[in-house]
């Protein structure tokens, strides 16, 4: 029998093994845990804050890795230390990126949906004329389902030059909605209105625009409703995109598919977080200078771990956080796994359940609808 040595092999020695071991189990949870303090905790000042805030999904999951590796392969406790320690500092974010509320009580007092249509049509970029089909999507939900007692929709589009594309008196009639409510734009030429508008069920004492900006999408609207025999400010509104798209052109080398869309990215978010963190700051004045009971539902176009959301967070609490079930989810496009649409609500109401309608494509994001009841004095 003849012996085979294998000269080429090299096993890593007992101190290179440790320096592997050092780096899994402290190196990579140290730093993992800087990150997550300083943006879900002490938040300094600055756009590029907003840019790391993306991450946080992925240092989450790395943390789920770790752990169980870290007590599987070594019995030594001063190397479960950090993942731990990891943990315990990913509580904030991680309820704030998925939530587990099994049977939930359905019964409420109303129910509210927030959506953005896209203007029907989620190639709008390209194309801003809607699309029948996915018109005939959102009135067939409405047909199939119970339709919420409040619709507010962003990126809202109407003409009548279509039978499809009269949206507003459709949606009105099929939703069985009595008041309705925007501040639209018209452009000629695509011969139809944009802007946000709500729906309602519910008699408004007093409807108006939230003034910001100056794009004719990002727009925003207040009502106060009467419901039963209490009263609730409600705001919709459209914060400044992020624009997080890639640039497919075939005139792209990859070199330069990658470097043009790095770019752009970049540059977009760097905009797009001054132009929300003005924006918001007028949000905001609303709810402080509100009579009533505020809910906000919005494309805040911003992921839970940044200043804008933060910033609502501190007045107002969640629907997804406190009634949600899963991710939650709500783009249906590249980056897909960050949830852009929100509900906040007063602590003065109760969130009964908390749904994102999967199952609607007519547009590049998710409805979220969200059952509420007037906790009893």
């Amino acid at each position: 029998m003849r012996t085979i040595v294998c000269r080429d092999i090299v096993v890593p020695s007992h101190r290179v093994k440790k320096v592997i071991g050092i780096l899994i189990c402290w190196g990579i949870p140290l730093v993992s845990t800087v990150l997550v303090l300083l943006i879900s905790y002490i938040r300094p000042d600055g756009w590029f804050i907003d840019l790391l805030a993306f991450g946080v999904p992925v240092v989450l999951l790395l943390n789920l890795l770790l752990i169980p590796f870290t007590l599987l392969f070594t019995r030594r406790w001063k190397y479960w230390l950090p993942p731990l320690l990891l943990l315990l500092f990913s509580v904030k974010p991680i309820r704030e990126t998925v939530n587990y509320h099994p049977d939930r009580d359905t019964t409420c007092d109303f129910t509210v949906m927030s959506y953005n249509i896209a203007t029907f049509n989620p190639q709008r970029m390209e194309q801003k004329k809607s699309n029948s089909y996915n018109n005939a999507s959102l009135y067939n939900w409405l047909r199939q389902n119970r339709p919420p007692d409040i619709l507010c929709l962003q990126e809202f589009y109407h003409s009548d030059l279509d039978d499809y594309d009269n949206t507003l008196d459709s949606i009105l009639r099929i939703g069985g909605y009595r008041y309705f409510y925007m501040n639209p734009v018209y452009k000629d030429e695509f011969k139809g209105i944009f802007g946000v508008i709500t729906f309602s069920k519910f008699r408004s004492l007093k409807s108006g625009p939230i003034k910001y900006g100056e794009h004719y999408m990002n727009k925003g609207i207040y009502h106060d409703f009467v419901i039963g025999k209490d009263t609730v400010r409600l705001l919709n509104f459209h914060l400044n995109s992020m624009s997080i798209r890639l640039n497919n052109s075939d005139t792209l080398s990859f070199k330069e598919y990658i470097s043009y869309n790095a770019r752009n990215i970049y540059n977009r978010l760097h905009s797009g977080y001054h132009h929300r963190r003005a924006e918001i700051a007028e949000v905001q004045k609303f709810i402080d200078d509100s009579p009533y009971k505020v809910i906000a539902c919005a494309d805040m176009n911003a992921v839970p771990y940044s200043y804008t959301y933060q910033k609502m967070r501190k007045t107002l609490r969640n629907a997804f956080e406190d009634a949600g079930n899963g991710f939650g989810f709500s783009y249906n496009r590249f980056p897909y796994y960050i949830r852009i649409d929100n509900q906040f609500y007063d602590e003065r109401l109760q969130v009964k359940f908390y749904r994102t309608h999967t199952e609607m494509k007519a547009s590049d994001h998710y409805p979220i609808e969200a059952g509420y009841s007037f906790r009893k004095k």
